[in-house]
Formats: C-alpha cells, sequence, structure tokens
C-alpha cells in the first residue's frame, strides 16, 4: 500500500513538472497600447521638445529554450513613416538581455532590404519599453545608421514627459549601459 501511494505521489509530482514546463513555452499573447515619449538626449543647448507619441504593440511572445524572449508581431508608433509596405511590417524580434533589434526585411522588385528603426528594450512582462532609435549617420553613408547615449533620439512608453521617459529608459536600459545613466 505505501508503495502505490509514493507512486501516486511521485506520478503527480513528475505531471505538475511537465504541465509547468509547457505552460512556461506557451505563446503568451502581448497586447500593449499607450502613450510614450519621444525625445532627444544631451544638454539643454542639444535638446528637442519632446513629443508625445501614441504606441501600439500587438503580438505573441514566446519563450526560448536559452532563456531569450521572441516577438512575433506589429509595432506602431504614431506619426512615424516607416518605409515599409503594410504587408511586411510584421516584425520578429530576439531579446537577448532584455533588448533586441526593430528591424524590417523589406522584399520588393526582386530585392531584399532592412530598415533597421532602432534597438527595443523591453521589461520581462512586456508593460514597457523604450527604443534608441537609430539616426543616419552624419557621414551620409548610404543605410549607415547609429545611436548616441550623449544625443540619442529616444522613445518611451509609459511615459508622460520627458523626466519619467528618461527614468524608464535608465531602469530597461541599465545592463546596456553598464552602469552608465542617460542624461
Amino acid at each position: 500500500m505505501r508503495k502505490k501511494i509514493i507512486s501516486i505521489v511521485l506520478a503527480i509530482w513528475v505531471l505538475m513538472i511537465v504541465i509547468s514546463v509547457v505552460l512556461l513555452f506557451l505563446p503568451r499573447t502581448i497586447h500593449l497600447d499607450g502613450v510614450g515619449v519621444k525625445y532627444r538626449l544631451g544638454g539643454e543647448d542639444n535638446r528637442e521638445p519632446e513629443q508625445t507619441v501614441h504606441i501600439k504593440m500587438d503580438g505573441k511572445r514566446y519563450l526560448t529554450t536559452s532563456g531569450d524572449y521572441i516577438f512575433k508581431g506589429t509595432i506602431d508608433i504614431e506619426g512615424e513613416p516607416f518605409p515599409v509596405p503594410e504587408d511586411q511590417k510584421m516584425l520578429k524580434i530576439r531579446f537577448h538581455k532584455g533588448y533586441g533589434s526593430m528591424e524590417y526585411i523589406i522584399f520588393e522588385n526582386g530585392k531584399t532590404d532592412i530598415f533597421l528603426y532602432g534597438t527595443l528594450f523591453v521589461d520581462r512582462a512586456f508593460s514597457k519599453l523604450t527604443i534608441a532609435i537609430s539616426e543616419k549617420d552624419s557621414n551620409e553613408e548610404q543605410n549607415s545608421k547609429s545611436w548616441s547615449a550623449e544625443d540619442g533620439l529616444m522613445l518611451s512608453m509609459p511615459a508622460t514627459n520627458r523626466s519619467e521617459a528618461i527614468q524608464l529608459s535608465n531602469e530597461l536600459m541599465e545592463t546596456y549601459l553598464g552602469g552608465d545613466t542617460l542624461k
């Protein structure tokens, strides 16, 4: 009788572990819709006026066996004219240590091109985000883009002003910045 009870308890325990693992790796629906702030980093002389923008993120989040996340879906940012055809706005972003490249792969006229918007940083729940927006390099090289922690363009959500946005960016980019802070 004792062996039977031990077998039943062991079977229940194994079943609970299997169910937990399956639930962990099931895709999660992501729907983030809210207001963020677009702003430029740097001193008073370099700043542009901040802009309030509406951001919508819809898709699925997948957990990989390495512990990274993959987001498959769309991200719409009010006022951002992405040079991407409507039928090709689907993103696949692999997040390693909380960040990944927000790049669109474009197929047109038999050619493949990549449009890089920036680096997207998210929290584990996908409820907060900040984007280090890539801009054309000053050397005017074709398709050459970069971002700078001194004067780069940023977008953070949820935020209603520059101060909240910078605080959120510093929180989400802590590992990436390696102890530095954005200003």
